[in-house]
């Protein structure tokens, strides 16, 4: 039988977190921050390919072989949400257990319970109500890592952290290398020191070394490609290094393609594209795209995590008055953290999914700076020596790592100060409530959006449907449900789906040709109601494919279903239908 203080230990690093979970979908919801996660949904229940896809090069390696497996037993079950959302149950119970474990000293137990509360409401909230693959594969490496050092020479907790590292790993590696280097600070302060962190670092390093090599070695040369050309794409789409250069009507169309995200037409998107018409220009990318970067990423950082900036504040005044012995190391980690997300927000991209999960370790490591009653032992000798003329109690205390910390960890403050810092936090906690909300509000409206269109695509089934711009349809919607278009092929043409292997086998399945604009212009030749093909289209989209099916001598256009109705502004998804033209 666990005992009463056990089992309320097991309440707020278990059951709390997963409450409050429960309550933020019920309650407020939970959607998708981007279309990557409802792209993999759709890849691995086969709507966007012929069966369940099992493996996609980027992402859930050998979680996909399990999901394809699940969406084909039974299609109806979300099953990608269901996944990340165990996971992501999984990673606040570590991250909460770490904090329990680090407060615990400090606070009575009710307001260790509140403190808790307060940083779900402010810190993490976020990761269930903004859901994404990539903050669960960030944390969950980082809180594994936590939760191992915290318990040092432990060989259950180190399995659990390893464990969660590989999981982490494998949904999406580079973010869980990221997650796993956020950590070391924190490691290192909760293990004691780095002596006794080296075991879990040195580890964590293997493994994560172990599973790049043989991730390296079980690549096919068409995983290869295709991680190359996403890698090309990135540094073009997301992170805006490379300039377009176009010499001739084949560039500008190639480059045309890839502003839209239309991915899937080898003939014009090709590495030859990309090695000879796509430049990096240091003087306007330092000069122009950086700072407009950083200045963007700047003022979205204070509108949506203004509760943990100011929180980081407080904690760096706080090692700043309490202590003194361990300033440098501290103000290092600092500057370490500063400099990681300036150089995401300028150089690569800080999207919140990668935003929150990094101040999150960021105010983690400021708490054990301050809290931790661990030391080396230099730094217990030179407050032992500190102390030893006035009161030599305190030099046992001290030397053991117990007494003198917990003693001095909160400043001392007038009446006056303590009701103006519990006004400020109560205002802080409204601000942030509110602008949450409103957040809830657009996020919902946006799904109901997305979900009227999704409807309307999926009534005609058994008919294929080409669909292009439509990706953002699956952003916000939420994870505990299945989207399905129903009976029947759907061809997407833009987005990393588009070039996706799966893509190529549909195409050649549909129409006998794995060529994008060959097998496009076989189903715009369909005459039968029964057979041609359902196009669900943006404005953009179709301006390029008119005049790339236009540009082999094929006599069809698309144009808006309704003769009478216009394109919709941009970004807006119409149905067009296939108009033939004469021949001259």
């Amino acid at each position: 039988m666990l005992s009463s203080a056990r089992l309320a230990i097991v309440a707020r690093t278990v059951l709390l977190p997963l409450l409050l979970a429960l309550g933020v979908v019920l309650g407020l919801g939970s959607y998708f921050e981007t279309s990557d996660d409802g792209s993999l949904a759709w890849m691995f229940s086969g709507v966007l390919a012929r069966q369940p896809v099992a493996s996609v090069p980027l992402y859930m390696h050998g979680y996909g072989h399990l999901l394809a497996a699940a969406y084909t037993a039974a299609p109806a079950v979300p099953w990608l949400g269901l996944l990340l959302g165990g996971l992501l149950a999984l990673t606040s119970a570590l991250w909460f257990a770490v904090l329990e474990r680090l407060l615990r000293p400090h606070v009575p137990p009710g307001c260790l319970m509140l403190l808790l509360v307060v940083f779900f409401g402010l810190a993490w909230l976020e990761h269930w109500l903004w859901f994404s693959h990539a903050r669960v594969a960030l944390l969950l490496a980082a809180g594994g890592l936590m939760f191992a050092a915290q318990r040092p020479g432990r060989r259950w907790p180190l399995l659990l952290g390893l464990g969660a590292l590989l999981a982490a790993w494998l949904i999406r590696p580079s973010l869980a290398g990221l997650g796993a280097a956020a950590a070391v600070p924190v490691a290192v302060g909760l293990a004691g020191s780095w002596r006794r962190a080296v075991p879990l670092l040195l580890s964590a390093g293997l493994l994560l070394g172990l599973a790049f090599g043989v991730a390296v070695l079980g690549q096919t040369p068409s995983d290869a490609q295709v991680q190359a050309r996403d890698g090309q794409l990135a540094r073009i789409l997301d992170y805006e290094q490379l300039r377009s250069f176009p010499r001739t009507a084949a560039d500008s169309l190639g480059t045309a393609a890839i502003s839209l995200w239309l991915l899937g037409d080898s003939g014009v998107v090709d590495p030859v594209l990309h090695s000879e018409v796509y430049r990096f220009d240091a003087a306007d990318f330092m000069g122009r795209v950086v700072p407009a970067k950083l200045a963007q990423r700047a003022g979205l950082l204070l509108r949506d995590y203004f509760p943990v900036l100011l929180a980081l504040l407080a904690t760096a005044g706080a090692v700043w008055y309490t202590r003194r012995n361990r300033r440098r190391g501290f103000w290092l980690v600092q500057a370490g953290f500063a400099l990681v997300l300036i150089g995401l927000a300028g150089i690569l991209k800080l999207p919140p999914r990668l935003a929150l999960p990094l101040l999150d370790c960021w105010l983690v490591t400021n708490l054990v700076f301050w809290l931790h009653p661990a030391k080396t032992s230099a730094d217990a000798c030179e407050e032992m020596a500190a102390v030893s003329a006035t009161n030599s109690s305190r030099i046992a205390s001290s030397s053991t790592g117990e007494g003198q910390e917990e003693m001095h960890v909160w400043p001392k403050f007038s009446p006056v100060l303590r009701y103006a810092g519990a006004a400020a936090g109560l205002l802080i906690i409204s601000l942030y409530a509110a602008k949450t909300w409103h957040r809830h509000h657009v996020l919902q409206e946006e799904r109901q959006r997305h979900e009227e269109v999704l409807t309307i695509i999926s009534r005609n089934v058994g008919r294929v449907r080409v669909l292009a711009g439509t990706n953002d349809l699956l952003k916000s919607l939420t994870p505990f449900r299945t989207y399905s278009l129903g009976p029947g092929p759907a061809l997407l043409l833009t987005g990393w789906p588009a070039h996706d292997t799966s893509q190529t086998r549909l195409r050649r399945a549909l129409t006998g040709t794995a060529d994008q604009t060959e097998c496009l212009r076989r189903l715009a030749r369909q005459h039968s109601p029964n057979l041609e093909p359902l196009w669900f289209l943006t404005p953009e989209t179709v301006a390029w494919l008119n005049g790339r099916l236009g540009s082999g001598g094929a006599p069809v256009q698309l144009v808006p279903q309704a003769p009478s109705q216009r394109p919709g502004p941009m970004g807006t998804v119409r149905e067009y239908r296939v108009r033939r033209v004469p021949k001259p």
